[in-house]
């Protein structure tokens, strides 16, 4: 997911790196009119996304399995071994990625 670089951003803090053999993501500290932020970019890939504490607290209360299971749907795999439907938006996969449970 990406935002536009127009996004209201009057402060920010520097960059800070975490990196691996597969991916690479950078992070910071910004303030906007609506408060802070923590910017995330995967500049190999051209991802960006704000997040304010609000959706951190989010993401830091999900159990480490849930981000194997986003893995997955992001390479298109759903999580039982079968390939999803690359035409389908994640609407209409639904919030199950087109699994029923």
């Amino acid at each position: 997911m990406s935002i536009p670089q127009d996004d209201g951003i009057v402060r920010h803090g520097d960059w800070i790196g975490i990196g691996n053999e597969f991916t690479g993501v950078q992070l910071r500290k910004v303030w906007t009119p609506q408060g802070e932020r923590l910017e995330i970019t995967v500049p190999k890939r051209g991802y960006r996304i704000l997040l304010d504490a609000m959706q951190l607290e989010i993401v830091a209360a999900q159990r480490p399995e849930k981000f194997s299971e986003l893995f997955a749907m992001q390479l298109g795999v759903d999580g039982h071994g079968t390939e999803q439907d690359e035409n389908m938006t994640d609407d209409e996969q639904g919030p199950n990625g087109g699994r029923e449970r």
